[in-house]
């Protein structure tokens, strides 16, 4: 089975490994942490929640903050 790879495709899909390290801003944008890791529902496979870092100072001190992922909204010009 062979796949056409040379033209890019729109999908609604992205990679967890995309998604951390994503900052994560108000709607003023003001970046207020970054996606420190998705948080998978094992039996529904849906994504639960993403956890939020923020503060601290090369990585020593940084607070961790679960944000429901039905709250979260991904602007299609910052992905």
């Amino acid at each position: 089975m062979q796949t056409d790879t040379s033209s890019p495709q729109s999908h609604s899909l992205i990679a967890s490994d995309r998604v951390e390290g994503t900052p994560v801003r108000r709607s003023s944008g003001e970046k207020i942490g970054t996606i420190e890791r998705l948080m998978i529902d094992k039996i529904s496979g849906n994504v639960a929640y993403a956890v939020l870092s923020f503060g601290g100072f090369l990585g020593m001190g940084q607070k961790h903050l679960p944000i429901l992922a039905r709250i979260i909204s991904i602007s299609p010009r910052m992905s």
